[in-house]
């Protein structure tokens, strides 16, 4: 009886019925999380509030298949929770600080909060500068994108491997794409991204949508596609950029469609994109990072999906292999040869991009 309440509480009996789906075991296995769950709140273990465990929340429980899994995943939540409950309570604070100041009539430059502080004129602390809001920088950066759209150089990220991915990989994957996407329209001349294979119900479009939630959008300038890059853009023009394959990357073709896989590998480390390029017949090429770099001891070679755009972007900007692998994280570096020591030195260079692309041609 008692636990026929504490899930009438926490879950009702339609978000019970759209969690199991009619399953009696699923739903006998949910029953014993929930109770198992307020177990830990009664013994004072980090457990989130009921107000934040939402039925995708009770999804995931249900897929984790040890106790000890389900009590870390608590645990996390519950960090996370008080995180944002802290944040909001000194959001509030703030607010409530500003306008019983502003109550008062004692608005000054010294009395504003720290983000405040400016010069202030005449009539409502008019100021002669223009605000630039996050509305207007967006637009700007969305106007740039516009433009790869209409005369920039294409680029496919090939989203096709959520299948072979677990959820935490899912995730990391989402987030590398929203970082690749904001670092590609922030780049003085973009690329114009394609993102292929991208299932509207796989578990990584909807990771995605929760950073971009606006990339369905009809007028929000993002390319994306349930259709493969063989679909949408000549095959003799494709260049699949795969860690695994025998040939490097030499110079940037400006010409050339580069797909890059978006994969993270953290528990399956088979060459599913070299096996995809070599069954579709696709040229392929990888980053001659053993030419330039030298790795330090026991720190993989691997990069991640922004981290690779990164590197095309300057590649496509400079040509210069050495300034392009400076996204190359330095923890993965070893610092005693001559290579190591160029490369620091590109890296750390304050000369403006005009005056490095000169320095190169010349």
């Amino acid at each position: 009886m008692v636990l026929l309440i504490i899930i009438t509480l926490l879950i009702p009996d339609r978000g019970l019925e759209a969690i199991t789906k009619g399953d009696k075991e699923l739903e006998h296995k949910l029953k014993v999380i929930i109770l198992e769950t307020e177990v830990l709140r009664q013994d004072g273990k980090s457990v989130p509030s009921n107000e934040y465990m939402t039925a995708e929340i009770w999804e995931n429980m249900l897929k984790l298949p040890s106790r000890s899994g389900r009590t870390k995943y608590l645990d996390f939540l519950f960090r996370t929770s008080k995180k944002k409950h802290n944040k909001l309570v000194k959001k509030l604070e703030k607010r409530k600080t500003y306008e019983e100041q502003l109550a008062n009539k004692k608005l000054s430059p010294k009395s504003l909060p720290i983000e405040e502080h400016a010069l202030k004129y005449g009539l409502s602390f008019n100021n002669i500068f223009i605000r630039f809001n996050d509305s207007t920088m967006n637009n700007f950066y969305n106007s740039r994108l516009i433009q790869a759209i209409q005369f920039g150089q294409k680029l496919a990220i090939d989203c096709g491997y959520d299948q072979n991915m677990t959820k935490r990989e899912n995730q990391y994957t989402a987030k590398q794409l929203n970082l690749l996407f904001a670092e590609n329209r922030c780049n003085h001349d973009p690329f114009d991204i394609h993102y292929v294979n991208l299932n509207k119900e796989s578990e990584l479009t909807k990771m995605f949508y929760k950073h971009v939630p606006t990339m369905f959008d009809k007028e929000f300038p993002m390319n994306s596609h349930e259709k493969s890059y063989l679909d949408l853009f000549p095959k003799q023009k494709l260049v699949y950029l795969t860690p695994h394959c025998r040939e490097e990357m030499g110079s940037f073709d400006h010409d050339a469609i580069y797909i890059v896989g978006a994969i993270v590998d953290k528990v399956n480390h088979e060459p599913l994109s070299l096996a995809k390029a070599k069954r579709e017949g696709i040229t392929m090429r990888k980053f001659p990072l053993d030419r330039y770099l030298q790795w330090g001891s026991g720190s993989g070679k691997s990069l991640t999906i922004n981290q690779c755009v990164a590197i095309l972007l300057d590649l496509k900007d400079t040509g210069n292999w050495n300034y392009a692998l400076r996204h190359v994280p330095r923890r993965k570096l070893s610092d005693t040869t001559t290579v190591s020591n160029n490369f620091k030195h590109s890296y750390n260079t304050p000369e403006s991009f005009s005056s490095r692309k000169k320095a190169y041609e010349a």
